[in-house]
C-alpha cells in the first residue's frame, strides 16, 4: 500500500478465472428490489462505455465481447505453443505452482478465498508459462551464466537501506498541539496515533511500513536525516510530500494536513544471497532479456489471428469481432484468413 498516497489525500485475476453465479441467485437487494444472477450477467455482458485501444484509436466494445476476445486470444496462444512444441505439460504447471507457493505461501489459500478454483489457477499458470516459453523459445541460460551475472552486477541484487516508520496525521493546529502534548508527556507514539491521528493508519497505531529510503519524498528524507531510532520528526506539511514541479518553483505548503513520523528501525543496505529462488527468478529474467532480440510474440500472434477460423455464434459479438479484426489486422499490415 502507498501510505504517502493516503497522507496527501487520498492476486491476480484475469478473464480466465471468473467466479460462477447461479442465474436465479440473488446477488444484491436495493431498497427491497432484488438483482439476480441473470440480470447481473446480462448487464455485465453489454455494459456500455468500455472498450479497447486498437492501432491509433479507441473502439467501444461491451465487456461480454472483450471477455470472449480474451478467451480467443488464450486459445490462439495455446495453439501457437503447441505448434512450436512448447505447450506447458501438467508436471511443468504443478512445478511452477509449487515454486510460486514457496515464494508466496498464501497464494493458493488467497486464490481459493476469492471464490476461484485450483483448476482456474492452474489454467492461469499454464497460460503464463506458455507466454514465457514462447518469449524465450530457443533460449538457454546455464547455472554458470546466472552465477556470473550475479557476481558482475551486485547492484541488481542489493536491497537498499530501508526505514521502518509510524506516522500521525492531523488537519488542525489544535490537533498538532494535542499530539505534541501527549508525546511530551511520554505517551507511546502508537497509542497517540490510535487516539489522535486522522489517517486510516490510526487503526494500526500509525504503521507506515518499511520502505527503501529512496522512495520517500525529499521532505521526509530531509526530516529524518538527523533523527535517531525511537525519535520523531517535527511536523511536515502534507502538501510538501506531493511530487514537485520539474524546473519550476517548489510548492509552498499552506495549512494542513500535517504528518509527524516516528523512526522505529533502520535496515542497512544488504546483498541478497543467491538462493534457489533468486537463481530461478534471475534465470527467467535473463532468458526474457535475451529472448527480446530473437522472438517476436506480437508478430507471431498477429499471424495466428490472421489465419485463424473463428466462428462466433452470437450475432452481435460476431459483428464486433469482425470490426475488431479488421482494425487490428490493418494495423499489422495483414489480412484475415477467416
Amino acid at each position: 500500500m502507498n501510505r504517502i498516497g493516503h497522507i496527501v489525500g487520498a492476486c491476480l485475476v484475469t478473464g480466465m478465472a471468473l467466479a460462477q453465479v447461479d442465474p436465479t441467485r440473488i446477488v444484491a437487494v436495493v431498497n427491497g428490489d432484488e438483482i439476480n444472477g441473470a440480470e447481473y450477467y446480462r448487464k455485465m455482458e453489454y455494459l456500455p462505455g468500455v472498450g479497447r485501444r486498437i492501432a491509433n484509436g479507441f473502439a467501444e466494445f461491451p465487456p461480454g465481447f472483450m471477455t470472449l476476445e480474451q478467451l480467443i486470444t488464450e486459445h490462439l496462444l495455446f495453439g501457437l505453443a503447441r505448434e512450436k512444441g512448447v505447450y506447458p505439460t501438467d508436471p511443468e504447471v504443478q512445478a511452477e505452482l509449487r515454486a510460486r507457493s514457496e515464494e508466496s505461501p498464501r497464494l493458493l489459500d488467497d486464490w481459493l478465498a476469492s471464490g476461484q478454483t485450483r483448476g482456474e489457477l492452474e489454467l492461469l499458470i499454464r497460460y503464463e508459462l506458455a507466454q514465457f516459453k514462447l518469449l524465450t523459445f530457443g533460449i538457454t541460460i546455464t547455472d554458470q551464466e546466472v552465477e556470473t551475472h550475479y557476481k558482475e552486477h551486485p547492484a541488481e541484487f542489493t536491497i537498499p537501506k530501508r526505514l521502518t516508520l509510524r506516522s500521525i496525521v492531523v488537519t488542525t493546529e489544535e490537533g498538532k498541539q494535542a499530539v505534541d502534548a501527549a508525546l511530551a508527556a511520554g505517551k507511546d507514539f502508537a497509542s497517540v496515533a490510535r487516539e489522535r491521528s486522522e489517517d486510516i493508519s490510526r487503526a494500526v497505531g500509525g504503521e507506515f511500513g518499511t520502505l527503501p529510503i529512496g522512495v520517500l519524498p525529499e521532505a521526509v528524507r530531509n526530516a529524518l536525516a538527523d533523527v535517531k531510532i525511537g525519535k520523531t520528526t517535527g511536523w511536515i506539511a502534507a502538501e510538501s510530500l506531493k511530487p514537485q514541479p520539474v524546473g519550476g518553483a517548489p510548492t509552498v505548503p499552506v495549512g494542513g494536513p500535517w504528518v509527524r513520523f516516528l523512526l522505529e528501525a533502520v535496515l542497512p543496505e544488504e546483498l541478497q544471497p543467491l538462493t534457489p529462488q533468486l537463481k530461478r527468478n534471475t534465470r527467467k529474467r535473463l532468458m526474457l532479456d535475451r529472448g527480446k532480440g530473437k522472438n517476436d510474440l506480437n508478430k507471431d500472434m498477429a499471424e495466428m489471428r490472421a489465419k485463424a477460423k473463428v466462428d462466433i455464434k452470437q450475432k452481435e459479438f460476431a459483428e464486433a469481432y469482425a470490426r475488431y479484426m479488421d482494425a487490428y489486422l490493418k494495423g499489422k499490415g495483414l489480412k484475415s484468413g477467416g
